[in-house]
């Protein structure tokens, strides 16, 4: 006959509010995302976001990690199938950044729709569990600008491999060393005067790196096919963003309404001293047609000024060579750490 037990040592019950916690803290722990891209810039933001919500973290990339990140593992970026295929098996969702911004030597934008098109197709020989596309607002397959024709191509290959899916289409993503924001304080800050191509009425939607990173973490955990914008709550104009951005740096400068060929022309010298391309053609002419706005509401939530003003003290302080960055000396750096 077994011996009854002393009240004080029986293990004291969990309360079933706290067992259900710690299960779903048990299945988020076993979530596994994998990123292409967690340590440049959209990538890193993401893969912050999902880590701080309980998912392990897998990326492929070219770039290093960098030593203070242990909770990040990496393969190669290679653009090999049955490459993809293994380093996708047995993943809840695919986070896909991977794009160029501008075409350079070999790389141009069908080279970046081919790349997209093996990436979808390896994820849905995987059968990974979600696969979360990164486009741009109002891609179009009629649009004669290449990045954003592009991007419409991929969205409909993503549309059509059968995989629940989302896409999300961000705006201008402004967060630390992005291009745009960063080069234009970085004018501000040593030029008297700030030329504004066609005067800059043109509109715009930014959004904070921090809010992207949390919207692309929304769908990925969501179900359901899903087509989101990721766009800010403030529409500006062109010169109002170049106002912004010269407070937040606490520079007065002269802001002069110049045709788009001139400042084209004038920001081409520049570039011969600075090794890159400052602004593209094909960006400005995004820019003046809007298609940095969105047209549906924004889910993002977080006012630019505020951004800018808390990030005042770095921004513009160095020139972000973005071809150093992708082809250059720094190709295999980390750009930001998740």
């Amino acid at each position: 006959m077994r011996e009854p037990q002393d009240a004080s040592a029986r293990p004291t019950p969990r309360p079933a509010g706290a067992l259900c916690r710690a299960q779903v803290l048990s299945l988020a722990l076993a979530r596994r995302a994998v990123i292409t891209g967690a340590h440049s810039y959209i990538g890193a933001a993401v893969a912050r976001e999902l880590a701080g919500r309980g998912w392990t973290i897998h990326t492929l990339t070219n770039r290093r990690t960098p030593a203070a990140v242990r909770h990040v593992t990496s393969a190669k970026l290679a653009f090999d199938p049955d490459h993809l295929v293994a380093e996708l098996h047995g993943a809840d969702v695919f986070v896909n950044t991977y794009w160029i911004r501008l075409p350079h030597g070999d790389q141009d934008f069908g080279m970046a729709v081919a790349n997209n098109r093996m990436l979808v197709e390896a994820a849905a020989r995987a059968r990974v569990g979600r696969f979360v596309h990164i486009s741009v607002s109002n891609a179009s397959a009629d649009s004669p600008l290449g990045y954003y024709r592009g991007k419409a191509e991929v969205d409909a290959v993503v549309r059509a491999c059968g995989l629940p899916h989302a896409i999300v289409r961000p705006t201008l993503v402004v967060g630390p060393a992005d291009v745009l924001t960063s080069n234009i304080a970085w004018f501000l800050r040593r030029f008297p005067f700030f030329p504004i191509p066609d005067g800059g009425r043109y509109r715009l939607q930014p959004v904070t790196l921090a809010d992207t990173g949390r919207i692309i973490a929304d769908v990925a955990e969501a179900e359901g096919d899903l087509d989101v914008d990721a766009a800010g709550p403030d529409v500006v104009t062109f010169r109002e963003y170049v106002e912004l951005v010269a407070r937040a740096c606490g520079v007065k400068r002269a802001i002069v309404a110049t045709p788009g060929w001139l400042a084209l022309a004038g920001i081409r010298l520049v570039e011969l001293f600075l090794g890159d391309t400052v602004l593209a053609r094909e960006e400005l002419a995004g820019l003046e047609q809007e298609l940095l706005l969105s047209h549906a509401a924004p889910l993002g939530t977080e006012p630019v000024e505020a951004w800018l003003r808390a990030h005042e003290s770095q921004l513009g302080r160095a020139y972000v060579n973005d071809r150093r960055r992708h082809f250059g000396d720094q190709a295999a750096e980390p750009i930001s750490e998740p």
